[in-house]
């Protein structure tokens, strides 16, 4: 008894279509992480940047603020002791 073969076509896409599908998903996943990437890179340099030009302000502030203690330490010097504080103890 001989079996007949069926000449049915195979159900689905052929290989290369799946591998072909695979790619192109691939590819644009890859396109899409190389602009994220260009992206975060250029928010990172902006942020460098932008912290390099706030740095003179934030100077002039702490300079501010240290006068600012230094004439109160002064103050309060002058309130405990009644007198200007000198460097050195001799009348010279």
């Amino acid at each position: 008894m001989d079996i007949e073969q069926r000449n049915l076509p195979t159900r689905g896409f052929r290989p290369v279509y799946y591998l072909l599908g695979m790619h192109a998903i691939m590819a644009y996943g890859f396109y899409k992480l190389w602009l994220g990437q260009r992206e975060k890179n250029e928010l990172a340099r902006e942020k460098t940047w932008a912290r390099i030009h706030l740095i003179p302000l934030l100077q002039a502030e702490e300079d501010r603020d240290q006068v600012r203690r230094y004439y109160a330490d002064k103050a309060r010097e002058k309130e405990l002791i009644g007198s200007e504080m000198k460097t050195y103890n001799s009348d010279r």
